[in-house]
């Protein structure tokens, strides 16, 4: 019996980013405009829980929630069930304000450059956080780094082409509503 598999392109291993904690490494060379992995659909970003949920909650899912999940100016994107002892690989790409990582018309992550075998798979949370009172301090150390990342980050890259490509759709179409007015 012959079993196919998917090409295995990412693991997990510390990361060189978030010191002491986890990161995800590129196997193999990727392509720029390469699916990386299964990223949000625009759906889940329509069935947020809301804000006000958030206090409601175990104190570990509170931890769990600031820590993994996206948010939005009305509440967060949840694991799959709602269950964080089963969080996939792609919860675990860190934040870089140059990162190599962004957004298709899907909502899957895609190589935004090309990538290197062994390097650190990141991408720019201003790509689709859009929770207004989001707060963190930035770890890249790029040349390019913002040191305070926030949910309003977004409102400042759509003015850059070369970012706004890859926005997440879910902010693209925010993008176009405010526009539109």
């Amino acid at each position: 019996m012959k079993f196919k598999f998917p090409k295995i392109v990412i693991k997990l291993k510390p990361s060189r980013i978030d010191n002491g904690g986890v990161g995800v490494f590129a196997v193999t060379a990727i392509k720029k405009g390469e699916k990386v992995a299964d990223g949000i659909p625009i759906e889940d970003l329509s069935e947020v829980i809301p804000w006000n949920e958030v206090g409601h909650l175990d104190k570990n899912v509170q931890k769990k929630v600031k820590k993994f999940c996206v948010g939005t100016i009305i509440g967060f994107v949840p694991p799959d069930n709602n269950d964080f002892n089963k969080l996939s690989i792609e919860w675990y790409f860190n934040h870089s304000c140059n990162g190599n990582l962004g957004f298709d018309k899907n909502g899957d992550f895609i190589a935004i450059r090309y990538i290197k075998n062994g390097e650190e798979l990141s991408y720019d949370y201003g790509l689709i956080e859009s929770n207004p009172n989001f707060k963190m301090k930035c770890k890249c150390h790029n040349y390019n780094c913002r040191e305070i990342v926030t949910g309003n980050d977004w409102k400042v890259l759509a003015k850059d082409k070369s970012k706004i490509k890859y926005m997440h759709p879910f902010l693209i179409s925010l993008i176009d509503q405010t526009i539109k007015g």
